[in-house]
């Protein structure tokens, strides 16, 4: 099957799933019993009926639900996602400001955890029934079952407080001026600008969350990657590669590494997926300027069109994460190339 075909037939398949995916978004805000009204609106103007009915007009909360989501979804298909009652402004505005910080500190995390992960996975599955493997895999376990903000404030008392290896919370040091903005990502823009001390400062930064998520999603890709590895080193082209007198390296980076990457680029792209949705906590813990933080205050203000917005992106980077997967699968499975 040709590469174009392939994604276009993935592409075919995404346009439903994101519409179902603004019905169910918009089916979940209507359905929380919570009334903006009253989370938005001064105690003093609430006994104002007209303040009240203009405050409807204005949100659409005068209209049938039915009205209210065909009238959502023509403006999402108009790529307008409304405004947020909480700031007044337009919430792809407020989107595009905080997504940056994200993506930066999920890309950071993630390749954080892979390296972690597959490094502990197939030291694992190659020393098998071993002191290291049993390291590993004490390592993995504590990476998945230690929660996150436990993690976070370990990092910020020992590495921070105590021992000074690394900047605290937020993006930037107070004394420190912020590059011009050209991609939202920090240490990308005072690369640009030439600002050494402030590229310097960001990755001190960016350090500590980084690593905290990337234990986090270290333990599961550890996990996999050591029962694929072993799957794969008990198959028979494996002792067939070892009787070639191939060196041990290639047989298990090239033969047997390889085959049991499926597996892998698929937690590798949830994981990845799962903390571009916000890693709420880290977010909050570490003063991020992120989508997470962001969710949480329109939830916590009841700002609904704020909240469906965020609900379709992160559907949407789901999505899009799986059907980059699904292409490397392409890549990586030569049975999909030859599938009709």
């Amino acid at each position: 099957m040709p590469l174009y075909q392939f994604i276009l037939r993935r592409i075919l398949f995404v346009i439903p799933l994101l519409i179902g995916i603004t019905l169910v978004a918009f089916l979940i805000a209507n359905a929380v019993p919570a009334d903006p009204i009253n989370a938005n609106l001064p105690q003093s103007q609430l006994n104002n009926p007209e303040i009240v009915e203009a405050f409807r007009r204005e949100w659409g909360l005068d209209k049938s639900p039915v009205e209210q989501y065909l009238t959502y979804l023509g403006n999402i298909l108009r790529g307008n996602l409304g405004r947020s009652i909480k700031t007044r402004q337009p919430i792809a505005d407020d989107i595009g400001r905080f997504l940056p910080a994200t993506i930066e500190l999920a890309t950071a995390g993630t390749l954080a955890g892979v390296t972690i992960g597959i490094t502990l996975g197939v030291v694992s599955a190659v020393w098998y029934n071993r002191p290291v493997d049993f390291a590993a895999r004490t390592v993995s376990l504590v990476g998945v079952s230690v929660p996150v903000f436990v993690l976070a404030l370990l990092g910020l008392v020992i590495f921070h407080a105590q021992l000074r290896w690394v900047a605290g919370p937020g993006r930037l040091s107070a004394r420190i001026a912020s590059p011009p903005e050209v991609t939202g990502f920090m240490t990308v823009d005072a690369l640009l600008a030439g600002q050494w001390t402030t590229f310097g400062d960001a990755i001190s930064h960016l350090i500590l969350p980084a690593t905290v998520l990337g234990l986090y999603i270290s333990g599961i890709i550890a996990r996999v990657t050591r029962s694929s590895m072993l799957e794969v080193l008990g198959q028979d082209y494996m002792r067939t590669a070892r009787s070639k007198g191939l060196h041990e390296r290639v047989v298990i980076l090239r033969h047997a590494f390889r085959n049991a990457l499926m597996p892998v680029v698929t937690v590798i792209g949830l994981s990845y997926g799962n903390l571009l949705a916000g890693a709420v906590l880290t977010e909050s813990i570490f003063a991020w300027p992120g989508i997470g933080r962001y969710m949480f205050r329109a939830s916590t203000s009841q700002d609904f069109p704020a909240i469906m917005g965020v609900s379709i992106l992160i559907a949407t980077i789901y999505v899009v994460v799986n059907l980059v997967v699904d292409i490397l699968y392409y890549f990586l499975d030569p049975r999909i190339r030859t599938a009709r």
